[in-house]
């Protein structure tokens, strides 16, 4: 089977359906030698004459009129797919799949889902929370809302808003009583609060010094409730600075604050962005103050 151009297809239904030469260049925008060459092509690739060329006059050949009849549905066919993709991603629908950390998605994104299906009703919505890392590809995860560095090299990830700075915070009766800590090493002697579903050892990340074990005490997977804990005098726990804005907390060990978390939406690098996931990312932006270009997660 012989190899042609569809170039030089195309280029031969304008000639054939202008009638001239001039009347293709002009409507593909192109020079007419241009034209001339891609038919001149095609022609060489099959081998036969598809049009009888004058002065004056093209006129199709046998062959040729013959070829342009199989020929023009095909292309005419290409040009209607092409169209009604245009057109799909000029108006998204279809189904999004979302996945996005407990607490950030219980603050959040209701408020995020709303607004979505009001602009975009064809679209339908499916969101999980959970704090475990969705295998995106895997799981058939269209974007996932994430904070905090990004290893997977496999997904474009937008910057969210700005980042969050957290600390450690207790209130001013359990620091009375249990001591105000100098140094993170010191928090091994103080009931610690934790963010999560599992009272294990973990490890806490502050700055100008190495990681410190600690073992929870409580863990729960909500700021809210964890803020309310420390507010009772349960213990210390790290949280988000803008959620522990209140008179009943206290912040320690201010020095060896860590680096604040960003959030990312992100998507699997190996998909083209659909309509519906373009549409919510501009969602995202809106709420979270900021969508900035998309990197991809091992460059963070």
């Amino acid at each position: 089977m012989r190899t042609v151009d569809p170039n030089g297809i195309i280029a031969f239904l304008e000639v054939v359906e202008r009638g001239s030469f001039r009347g293709a260049a002009r409507a593909l925008a192109l020079p007419k030698s241009t034209v001339s060459q891609r038919v001149a092509v095609l022609e060489e690739q099959l081998g036969v004459q598809l049009l009888l060329r004058t002065t004056r006059t093209v006129m199709l050949t046998d062959i040729g009129a013959s070829y342009q009849r199989e020929v023009a549905p095909a292309v005419a066919a290409l040009r209607d797919a092409a169209a009604l993709v245009n057109e799909l991603q000029a108006h998204p629908s279809g189904r999004l799949r979302m996945s996005a950390p407990v607490e950030l998605g219980q603050r959040l994104m209701g408020g995020v889902l709303a607004a979505f299906a009001e602009r975009y009703p064809q679209v339908k919505l499916e969101l999980e929370l959970t704090d475990r890392e969705v295998n995106m590809v895997e799981e058939g995860h269209d974007l996932s809302i994430r904070v905090g560095p990004l290893r997977d090299s496999q997904l474009i990830a937008r910057k969210l808003g700005v980042p969050a700075h957290v600390g450690i915070f207790g209130s001013a009766a359990y620091l009375k009583k249990a001591g105000r800590p100098k140094h993170p090493r010191e928090l091994s002697a103080h009931r610690c609060l934790s963010m999560g579903s599992s009272t294990s050892p973990m490890t806490w990340a502050f700055s100008g010094t190495r990681p410190v074990s600690i073992r929870p005490v409580i863990a729960v997977n909500s700021f809210q409730v964890l803020c309310a804990l420390a507010a009772a005098g349960a213990g210390l726990a790290r949280l988000p600075r803008a959620q522990a804005n209140t008179r009943a907390l206290v912040e320690v060990l201010e020095p060896f604050a860590p680096a604040p978390h960003q959030a990312f939406a992100v998507y699997p690098a190996t998909r083209h962005p659909s309509a519906a996931l373009r549409a919510m990312l501009t969602v995202l932006g809106e709420t979270f103050g900021s969508c900035e270009a998309a990197v991809r997660g091992g460059e963070l």
